[in-house]
């Protein structure tokens, strides 16, 4: 009789795991479990998420790029079209610092001048400026630029044309 109760025992496990195995063992956790298993999962951002081409979500006179650099550090040019003859470029190096945020402290500043077929001048406006990047939702970033604020209420979404739209 005892063996038997122990087997049975065994089925009603083994029935109960099999239940939970389709929709998952989450339902079989109590909520604060389960309430960690989603923040574990909202906790697995990384910076690889600004990887690639933006551009401003309104008017689109800013271009916005993020590349891989030295391990644990990001590439950042970001392009501004004041004109068809000058266009502001800003360079930097941004690590990681936080939950969806990049920080950087090297930013060099120029203003280009085109002549007919090259740039004729390159003006430094300043270097080792700081400011930081942040990702604000789902594929939409705003860059907070300490020295000139000058996008301080630009979002920036994926570059929508795959030739880039050049500036």
């Amino acid at each position: 009789m005892k063996a038997v109760f122990v087997v049975a025992r065994k089925i009603v496990l083994a029935a109960a795991i099999s239940a939970m195995l389709p929709t998952g063992f989450a339902f079989a956790m109590p909520n604060s479990v389960q309430a960690a298993a989603v923040e574990d999962k909202a906790s697995a951002f990384t910076a690889d998420e600004f990887v690639g081409f933006w551009e401003e979500e309104a008017e689109g006179n800013f271009r916005f790029t993020v590349t891989h650099a030295e391990p644990g550090w990001y590439g950042i040019e970001v392009c501004y079209n004041r004109t068809p003859k000058l266009v502001d470029i800003w360079t930097m190096t941004a690590k990681p610092t936080g939950k969806h945020v990049m920080e950087y402290k090297d930013c060099r500043h120029c203003l280009l001048t085109y002549g007919p077929q090259y740039i004729d001048k390159e003006d430094l406006l300043y270097e080792n400026g700081t400011g930081t990047v942040h990702m604000v939702g789902p594929k939409r970033i705003v860059w907070k630029d300490h020295q000139d604020h000058v996008a301080d209420s630009v979002f920036f979404i994926p570059l929508r044309s795959p030739l880039g739209g050049g500036l």
